[in-house]
C-alpha cells in the first residue's frame, strides 16, 4: 500500500512538473511572439522589425497584378474608348474607382449627370462593356495601369516639348482622376503639376481643382494667383473666359488675395483628419 501511495506520488509530481515545464515554455514563446508588435498591411500580419517587408510586398502586389493587364481570358468587363478596347476587372475598378463602383453595384443614379452620361452600359460576349467617351484612349491607358499597379508611365523629362508633352498628359490624367473618382491618382497628379503651374495654365488648373475638390492643388493655385495675379489677369481673353464662366472662383482669388495673410494662416493650420 504504502509502495502504491509512493509510486501515485511520485507519477503526480512528474505531472506537475511537466505541466510546469510546458507553461513556462508557452509563456516564453508569448513572450517572444507580443514583443515584435505587427502592423496589417492589406489583411496581413508584418513584421514591423522588418520595415522593408511591407514595400517589397506591395511590388510584388503591384507586378502581380500588371500580369492581368488587358488579359482578355481572364477579363469580366470591356472598356470602349472611342472605338479602343480594354479588357480589364469589375473588381479592381470598383475598388480603385468609387465612379465604377457605383456602375457596376447599380447605384449610378448618384452621380453626377455630367460623369453619367460619359459612361454608358451593355453587355458583349458576356461581358460587361463600358463606353467611355470623355477621356482620350493614350489617357484612359495610363488610367487603367495606375489603377492596377499604383504606378504610371509619365515621366518628366528635359526639354520643352517633352514638359509640353508631359503637362498634356498630367492634365488629361488630372481630369480623369476626378472623373472617376481614384483619390490616389489625384494625389499623384496634383504632386507631379504643382511644380508646373504657370500664367498660362493656373486658370484650368484651378477650375478643375474646385470642379473636383483636389485640396492639394486649389490651395497651390490660389497661392500662385496671390503672388501673380495681375500677370495672370494680363492676359486678358483667357481671364475674361474664366471670369464670365467661374464667377464663384473669381471671387475667392480676389479675396484670398486681399486678405492673403489670413489665408496662408488658415492654411498653415493643421488639418483633422478622421483616425480610423
Amino acid at each position: 500500500m504504502e509502495s502504491t501511495t509512493t509510486q501515485s506520488q511520485n507519477g503526480n509530481s512528474d505531472w506537475h512538473s511537466q505541466q510546469k515545464r510546458e507553461t513556462n515554455i508557452f509563456l516564453a514563446e508569448r513572450q517572444l511572439t507580443t514583443e515584435i508588435p505587427y502592423n496589417f498591411v492589406l489583411g496581413s500580419r508584418l513584421s514591423a522589425a522588418q520595415p522593408n517587408n511591407q514595400q517589397d510586398l506591395l511590388k510584388h502586389l503591384s507586378c502581380d497584378f500588371a500580369h492581368l493587364l488587358n488579359r482578355m481570358d481572364l477579363s469580366d468587363c470591356l472598356l470602349n474608348v472611342k472605338g479602343t478596347y480594354m479588357a480589364v476587372h469589375r473588381c479592381v475598378l470598383a475598388a480603385r474607382s468609387n465612379t465604377f463602383s457605383a456602375i457596376m453595384s447599380g447605384n449610378n443614379s448618384r452621380l453626377d449627370p455630367d460623369i453619367k452620361k460619359g459612361l454608358e452600359t451593355s453587355v458583349r460576349n458576356n461581358k460587361l462593356e463600358i463606353s467611355i467617351d470623355k477621356t482620350l484612349p493614350e489617357i484612359m491607358k495610363q488610367v487603367i495601369i495606375f489603377m492596377y499597379t499604383a504606378k504610371c508611365e509619365l515621366n518628366e523629362r528635359n526639354g520643352t516639348f517633352s514638359i509640353i508633352l508631359f503637362c498634356h498628359q498630367s492634365y488629361g490624367l488630372l481630369d480623369a482622376a476626378g472623373r472617376y473618382d481614384i483619390k490616389s491618382l489625384k494625389e499623384y497628379t496634383s504632386q507631379l503639376l504643382v511644380n508646373h503651374i504657370n500664367i498660362n495654365n493656373v486658370l484650368k488648373l484651378i477650375e478643375s481643382a474646385y470642379v473636383y475638390n483636389n485640396l492639394l492643388l486649389k490651395h497651390k493655385c490660389i497661392d500662385y494667383f496671390i503672388d501673380n495675379g495681375k500677370e495672370v489677369m494680363d492676359t486678358n481673353e483667357s481671364w475674361g473666359r474664366f471670369a464670365n464662366n467661374c464667377k464663384g472662383i473669381v471671387a475667392d482669388l480676389l479675396y484670398w488675395t486681399v486678405n492673403k495673410d489670413e489665408y496662408r494662416q488658415e492654411i498653415a493650420q493643421p488639418q483633422l483628419h478622421s483616425q480610423w
